[in-house]
């Protein structure tokens, strides 16, 4: 493309698309806010008070609007295929909401439609954008921790008594923590210790639907490195990583949660116990945003590409199998 932005629009007007995606959309230089749809009816009091150029009462519709180039999909997590996909096919470039689909199948399939409509396709994992995690890497390069031996990472919220949420849903819907919020804690794992060989997991199932409440994870590496994770919908807010080595370890205490300051500290411990505490100051969604609208205008993959989408999801299923059978689950080599 020859232009300086692109025309956004937002399929559905879900609560992470208000608070935090829709936002970014207007903080973003190369972005335009154009067109949000609803099935419910448009939501005319956030066309306008977001400052859409026009709104529809049907995706279809707006899918239809030639106008679009990108289309952000905030919708339930088992209508992220279908609706990926005819976006696709519509000629519309893809951010698709996490997780990508509700198994790594389902997302291949959405990341084949991209590729045969030539669109770009990225999900919608914005924590990275936030510079802390660039300097985490830094400082591991650097030596900081010496040679890094494991990963803990937790990430928990309470929803116990939002019952009508589509996250208390089973796994067959979409629901539970491990989509929601395990997706994280896994990405966060690859993107410091690669791709896993093994995982364990517990879960706990609770509630008028026997969601997936809360999970423990353990990913195990034939190098003999280890990490770990517990994500939650019923415990109090917690969202942070650990990465520990032969002389120190580094924890980033605000990891996922995209904080309105744009704090993101990072404490580094030595061998001896001594912290020192750097503080990055970053905005991941109008990071992201931008990233993905920069990815579209010049015809570039992202920098999360739909290979590592793909790789992420099929941890996601190996830890959802071993919930659900509690066996250890062997992860095939790709």
């Amino acid at each position: 493309m020859s232009r300086a932005s692109i025309n956004w629009g937002v399929l559905g007007a879900a609560e992470i698309a208000r608070e935090h995606t829709i936002p970014a959309i207007l903080a973003a230089e190369n972005s335009r806010a154009y067109a949000l749809a609803s099935r419910s009816g448009v939501p005319g009091e956030l066309v306008e008070h977001f400052g859409f150029e026009t709104g529809y009462g049907d995706y279809d519709e707006l899918l239809a609007d030639p106008a679009v180039d990108a289309v952000y999909l905030p919708l339930p997590n088992d209508r992220h295929t279908e609706w990926a996909i005819k976006a696709a096919r519509a000629g519309k470039h893809v951010l698709c909401e996490k997780p990508a689909a509700l198994n790594a199948t389902q997302t291949a399939e959405a990341i084949a439609a991209c590729e045969a409509a030539g669109v770009v396709y990225m999900e919608a994992m914005m924590y990275p954008f936030h510079a802390q995690h660039a300097r985490v890497r830094e400082l591991i390069a650097d030596g900081a921790i010496g040679e890094v031996r494991g990963v803990h990472v937790n990430f928990t919220f309470n929803l116990e008594k939002s019952l009508s949420d589509f996250r208390h849903g089973t796994f067959e819907t979409g629901g539970g923590s491990l989509y929601d919020l395990g997706c994280y804690c896994i990405h966060a794992i690859r993107s410091l210790l690669g791709e896993p060989d093994r995982v364990a997991t517990i879960a706990r199932f609770a509630g008028p639907r026997n969601a997936e409440m809360s999970a423990a994870a353990v990913l195990g590496y034939d190098n003999g490195a280890k990490a770990g994770f517990d994500c939650g919908m019923d415990a109090v807010a917690r969202h942070a990583y650990e990465v520990y080595g032969t002389a120190g370890t580094i924890r980033v205490n605000k990891a996922f949660v995209p904080q309105v300051d744009g704090d993101g500290p990072v404490e580094i411990v030595d061998a001896e116990g001594h912290t020192s505490i750097e503080r990055v100051t970053s905005f991941q969604y109008p990071n992201g945003i931008a990233h993905f609208a920069d990815c579209v205008l010049h015809t570039r993959v992202p920098d999360y590409a739909p290979e590592n989408v793909l790789a992420n999801m099929r941890v996601l299923d190996a830890c959802i199998e071993s919930a659900t059978t509690s066996r250890l689950v062997e992860l095939e080599k790709h």
